[in-house]
């Protein structure tokens, strides 16, 4: 699913992942990364955020280490999105004023059954993030059918 978000991310996009520990949250930004061309993505946890330069530049931020909504907008997220790009931010339940624009939100559940299973939600907000959302769905379910 992060391959497939990746394919359909473009310069502005923002992705925020909402869910708790070990929901695959990094593992999702990687995919992202790796479509977008980026060989390692590594959880910026202790460090906040990573930037990887490209032709599409990712951000990723992790706001678990933060307490409250002025040490995130200190952050500059909103800054990068304007400078062209990806950002895709973890723990994003944490950031009660995120930008309404172009993103797309990625909720994250443990499925009922073995406890290894996710159940994740997108919601796209914005006509740029439902279009690429749209595409991230159509790569998906062929995806699947290839199985």
């Amino acid at each position: 699913m992060g391959k497939a978000l990746g394919n359909a991310a473009y310069p502005g996009l923002l992705v925020l992942l909402k869910g708790s520990l070990g929901m695959g949250k990094t593992k999702l930004t990687q995919g992202v990364g790796h479509a977008l061309g980026y060989e390692r993505v590594k959880s910026p946890t202790f460090i906040i955020m990573s930037e990887y330069e490209g032709a599409v530049p990712l951000l990723h931020a992790d706001l678990y280490r933060l307490e409250d909504e002025a040490e995130i907008n200190s952050l500059g997220i909103e800054e990068y999105l304007e400078e062209g790009f990806t950002a895709v931010v973890e723990w994003a339940e944490r950031w009660t004023e995120a930008p309404d624009g172009d993103r797309i939100d990625v909720e994250f559940e443990a499925a009922p059954g073995d406890g290894e299973s996710r159940s994740l939600t997108f919601t796209g907000y914005g006509e740029a993030a439902c279009e690429a959302l749209r595409r991230v769905v159509e790569e998906i379910k062929t995806m699947v059918s290839a199985e």
